[in-house]
């Protein structure tokens, strides 16, 4: 029983380990109470994702994690609540070979809202990252696909029948992409009243971008999100579009901008985050807790308990290998609404060994 209960605490060790290194500028310290709840509850992964708002006035953080292959091992009271029940089923079907689910999604992620407003641990909305994102090589046509999705994924999860004009919006969105883009991930919203699908789509110029938002019958100003677009594409390495599909396409439009640098290399990620300050999208504060973030915490150097687990396979390698755990900024996010900018930072966490 006590192995068993070591292996529940694993990603609360891995939490406790990085946060010296989480200021309160990023998430307050009630809110890291919260994912430490959550990742007492859940089954444990090897490495979990914080998405932090960088402007002063808002405080609502993401924590995603990794739904492992297997059923999530839930505590009886939400066994009993239905969705959790809806949720470990889909988890199960994804880790059975024979299933559709399985040969479609490379891996599920389960992402919480830790809102002030909403529950102690809040029913997430679902990620799926696609095994085969160009499309092409999906099990059937784009139509077929998407009458699978909503059918035998969206509607038994929700456990009511899906709108058809987000079936008919998800068909037009894929069916309209370039050739070289690629959906790398397809986010279910929930809880919501509204049925909603999120989309994040690689592999499209700037110029990509502003005739594939036309082409979906986005309302929003295409000069002003092509200018952003053009200025964010010459200061990052990789500009990822996330759209999401309701009855109509939603105003609100994300770009995820990838650097592939450590932050602390300053030289490659300052004019972003000059952007960002300039136009008060990110405190100075938030950026110096960023740079404080990244880094890599050493098992031998640590003066914080070390998870057990880690310890248990550095103690087995001996001297070829110590275990470390890398805080990285995987990307920041830029919204743009109405005009309005807005962003977060998204950060990474998880083992690896020295």
């Amino acid at each position: 029983m006590k192995k068993r209960h070591l292996m529940y605490d694993y990603l609360v060790d891995y939490l406790s380990a990085i946060t010296p290194y989480l200021s309160s500028e990023l998430v307050s310290l009630k809110t890291i109470a919260r994912i430490k709840k959550i990742s007492q509850t859940l089954k444990p992964t090897w490495g979990a994702f914080l998405e932090c708002p960088l402007t002063e006035d808002n405080s609502t953080v993401h924590f995603s994690v990794h739904a492992l292959d297997n059923a999530i091992k839930l505590p009886s009271k939400m066994r009993s609540q239905c969705i959790w029940q809806r949720i470990q089923q889909l988890c199960m079907d994804c880790n059975c070979s024979q299933s559709r689910l399985s040969q479609e999604i490379g891996s599920i992620f389960l992402d919480f809202e830790l809102s002030k407003n909403n529950a102690e641990i809040p029913i997430p909305s679902i990620f799926f990252n696609l095994k085969e994102g160009d499309l092409q090589c999906l099990n059937g046509d784009i139509k077929t696909f998407c009458t699978w999705l909503i059918k035998k994924v969206v509607e038994p999860l929700h456990n009511r029948t899906i709108s058809a004009y987000l079936q008919r919006n998800l068909e037009l969105s894929l069916t309209a992409l370039p050739v070289e883009a690629q959906v790398l991930e397809l986010g279910i919203m929930q809880p919501s009243p509204l049925d909603s699908i999120q989309l994040s789509i690689s592999g499209m110029s700037p110029l990509d971008i502003s005739k594939y938002l036309a082409r979906i019958g986005w309302q929003g100003s295409i000069v002003e999100l092509e200018k952003l677009a053009f200025f964010l594409n010459e200061i990052v390495d990789t500009i990822v579009l996330k759209i999401e599909l309701g009855i109509t396409v939603a105003p609100q439009i994300s770009f995820d901008c990838f650097i592939y640098q450590d932050l602390y290399q300053d030289c490659y990620w300052q004019p972003l985050f000059d952007f960002l300050i300039e136009n008060k999208l990110c405190t100075p504060k938030k950026y110096a807790a960023l740079l404080n973030w990244t880094g890599l915490s050493y098992e031998k150097y640590s003066s914080m308990p070390w998870p057990a687990n880690l310890k248990m396979i550095s103690d087995f390698l001996g001297n070829r290998a110590s275990s470390i755990l890398v805080r990285e900024v995987s990307h920041v996010e830029i919204i743009y609404t109405d005009n309005k900018l807005d962003a977060k930072a998204h950060l990474w966490f998880s083992p690896d060994w020295d």
